[in-house]
């Protein structure tokens, strides 16, 4: 499954780089190197850097919309 992230604030693809820049929950993380969103096996929504560092995202923040990727047909 793929997915698409959207800022509520906003209500565009959220920009995983200026909210590392910008957002005190998301400061630790290395807005250079951003790796970018994934969901936990529990369903949490975490933002990654390329460094190995993490922030779980606030709940009411952003939407998450699932995308359904097709296999090739054999």
């Amino acid at each position: 499954m793929k997915f698409t992230v959207i800022d509520r604030q906003t209500g565009r693809e959220a920009d995983a780089k200026q909210i590392a820049l910008t957002e005190d929950w998301a400061k630790g993380l290395c807005y250079c190197d951003m790796e970018g969103f994934a969901i936990q096996e529990d369903g949490t929504l975490i933002l990654m850097d390329e460094c190995g560092k993490f922030e779980c995202c606030p709940t009411d923040r952003f939407t998450v919309i699932m995308t359904q990727t097709r296999l090739p047909y054999h």
